[in-house]
């Protein structure tokens, strides 16, 4: 097996660079599509679905696994430049068939790539259903050192949730190790978790995988063990094993000595508070200052389950924090029917477990035990900023992946991670918190763009690429992928205060040419430049009207409006919604960004005014309407279905047999009245019975009425 490069132009890949048609629609947003925006796609097979997968960055390339090939893409054009095809053999596809998988599934998709050495290379795929991974050797013809199972290096599915990092010369995995993905593992040779032990690792949906320091993290979501006596939930979990990990004494040889794992904390915080339980993607580590305090970060994307409240939000989570919680109490129960509750600390043995040893080998039996049965933590892992950087709670679309371009600096010499967010129907959201650079401890959440990449596609991998000249985003879906630019600042504002209402980190105003660019002289030229990305507003921004008080009215565009949150550090909800959402699809493959500052918009405050307003007013002029047409309509003559008379001599009606409904009721007088209190008729004016007679006879037997 080799690259071929001559492959690209014979065989069934594909590249395309276009441009998107300008084209304008009626939007509450004021998005736009801009001519000149390029747009680089590769749609590789064009008879079936690839399920590509990014698997590696080598240098200006790109290499991405897909089915039976792995492609070699040049990220300056997004060309093919070579690809390594490894198809299943006739049997395997055959046996594959034979266990009731279709020929889409039955084919070898290749999941995992890691560069072991500087001339070795390891490949494993799903090869239908039977995974294999292979050794390649980096001389001209990648000649194949080895061929090995892949079982429990490689998913048996490629629709499978699975993540793989190499580190320290090892292959760190989390998949499935059966045909049917019932035996999930964290696994590195011959390490593994515990098997079906289900307060380790509980059906769960691994996410991604990252290597720090003498740690490496998973991060998945699963079907809470610590909730099942109270129903079903899924929770989203961080779990660590020490890198230097050889396994346990005796029988424990095999399983990991330091396995642990906490909740993810990701929720609008309140006496109530509303929570975001299944974790979708992460970012790497983010090193960077945020007010007056250095963290590092990883960011995250959280949804509500299917079922629910649609929601979609992304928060932040400091490395420090997720060491507390590890360092924290652990949670355990007595019996299988106990609540789960802290362990004591007198319950806890010496050394603690989780810890990384010099010889684990060495470790006693007891607290290798303890690991066993209690490898959850206590304590969740809390948001950076106790709040979501971004929410997102309609039905249109959920977030599926995110990608961080981290600490952007700006004119004003502060610093902004921009968050690009990807969708379940081909969006992109280019977001970033424009708080996170003040010492006031709020979440400002700005929405900056919407990007309509794929046609209901949804995205599953995101990557930031830079060059010395140009800077890209690397968008994926199973069948295309696709590269747009990181910004577009001279598109989407002509004047000073649309620059800096863009409150893009990347996008300033020069005052000496006019313009809003991302130069980068705006570092070392800042006197030159306007931009505020906190506020949205400069009054060295002269156009425009001016405030009743002869400052320059700082104009918001309706996108900004429509998701910003001022929310302080303690945790309060925020008070209103944080995203947007267009009315009309755009075409495929177009690039929309804001339009701002063309628009009067007024606030939400006026808004609620006016509208309780006028449903006050409705309801008195409504009242009073009604009840002088009642008065001028009623009339004594009419004889009301609804009086009391009427309904009484209708009551009595019902017991009399074959009824004639043609007749009217009979008329009160008719009716003799009976003393319900004595059972006896009452009394006339003479003091005989109302129905006795003239000649006394008996009085006739009344039906006794019991209440």
């Amino acid at each position: 097996m080799n690259w071929d490069s001559n492959k690209v132009i014979r065989g069934e890949g594909a590249f395309e660079t276009r441009k998107v048609e300008n084209h304008r629609f009626n939007i509450s947003r004021n998005l736009q599509v801009h001519e000149g925006d390029r747009v680089q796609r590769f749609i590789g097979n064009q008879t079936h679905s690839d399920h590509f997968k990014l698997l590696e960055k080598d240098g200006d390339h790109l290499l991405v696994g897909a089915r039976n090939i792995v492609y070699n893409l040049s990220l300056d054009t997004l060309q093919e430049k070579k690809r390594l095809e490894w198809y299943s053999s006739d049997d395997d596809i055959n046996m594959c068939k034979m266990k009731g998988k279709s020929e889409e599934e039955c084919q070898n998709y290749i999941r995992v790539l890691a560069r072991k050495s500087e001339d070795t290379l390891l490949v494993c795929g799903t090869n239908a259903f039977k995974p294999i991974c292979r050794h390649y050797l980096q001389d001209a013809d990648y000649t194949i050192v080895k061929e090995a199972s892949g079982e429990g290096l490689c998913p048996y599915d490629p629709n499978h949730n699975s993540t793989a990092i190499f580190a320290e010369g090892d292959l760190y995995v989390a998949t499935v190790a059966q045909f049917t993905g019932a035996d999930p593992l964290i696994y590195r040779e011959p390490l593994r978790t515990e098997q079906f032990n289900w307060k380790h690792l509980n059906a769960p949906n691994f996410v991604s995988s990252v290597h720090h320091g003498e740690f490496a993290y998973f991060f998945f979501r699963e079907t809470a063990v610590e909730y099942i006596n109270c129903g079903k939930a899924v929770y989203s979990r961080v779990a660590r094993v020490c890198t230097n990990d050889k396994g346990g004494p005796h029988k424990f040889r095999n399983r990991w000595t330091s396995f642990l794992k906490a909740r993810l904390n990701c929720s609008i915080p309140g006496e109530f508070p509303f929570y975001f339980n299944e974790i979708q993607s992460t970012t790497n580590v983010v090193t960077g200052k945020y007010g007056a305090k250095e963290a590092q970060l990883i960011y995250a994307v959280f949804t509500t389950p299917p079922n629910s409240i649609s929601g979609s939000a992304v928060c932040a989570f400091s490395l420090e924090d997720i060491f507390h919680a590890f360092n924290g109490p652990f949670k355990g129960q007595d019996d299988i029917n106990a609540n789960w509750l802290p362990v004591a600390s007198t319950k806890v043995p010496e050394p603690r477990p989780g810890q990384c040893v010099n010889d684990s080998r060495t470790l006693p039996e007891v607290t290798v035990n303890f690991i066993e049965s209690n490898s959850l933590m206590d304590r969740a892992v809390p948001s950076f900023w106790n709040h979501p950087v971004v929410l997102h709670t309609v039905f249109q679309y959920r977030f599926t992946h995110i990608t961080v371009d981290p600490q952007i600096e700006t004119s004003d010499e502060k610093h902004y991670d921009v968050l690009y967010v990807g969708t379940d129907n081909g969006k992109v959201l280019k977001c970033i918190n424009a708080g996170s650079d003040s010492k006031t401890g709020k979440v400002i959440p700005v929405v900056i763009e919407e990007f309509q990449v794929f046609q209901k596609l949804p995205i599953t991998n995101l990557m930031v690429y830079h060059t010395p000249s140009d800077a890209k985003l690397v968008v994926v879906s199973r069948e295309e992928i696709k590269t747009i630019p990181l910004y577009n600042c001279d598109h989407y504002a002509k004047t000073c205060r649309e620059c800096v209402g863009l409150q893009d980190p990347y996008c300033a105003w020069d005052k000496s040419r006019s313009v809003c660019t991302s130069s980068r002289q705006r570092l070392w030229k800042r006197d030159n430049f306007v931009q505020n990305v906190e506020e949205g507003f400069d009054s060295r921004c002269r156009e425009g009207g001016r405030s009743p008080n002869g400052g320059t009215t700082p104009q918001r565009s309706p996108h900004h409006s429509a998701s910003r949150h001022d929310t302080a550090s303690n945790g309060s909800p925020p008070a209103s919604s944080s995203t947007t959402e267009t009315e009309d699809e755009l075409s495929e493959g177009g690039t929309a960004g804001a339009s701002r500052g063309h628009q009067y918009m007024y606030t939400a405050e006026t808004l609620a005014i006016a509208v309780t307003t006028s449903i006050v007013s409705s309801l008195v002029v409504g009242f009073i309407s009604g009840y002088i047409f009642s008065r001028r309509c009623k009339s004594e003559e009419v004889d009301s279905p609804y009086d009391d008379s009427h309904y009484l001599e209708q009551r009595g009606s019902c017991d009399t047999p074959h009824l004639n409904h043609t007749e009217g009721f009979l008329s009160p007088t008719t009716n003799k009245p009976i003393n319900l209190v004595l059972n006896v008729p009452p009394k006339n004016g003479n003091g005989k019975s109302a129905n006795s007679s003239a000649d006394n006879r008996p009085v006739q037997k009344v039906k006794k009425i019991y209440l």
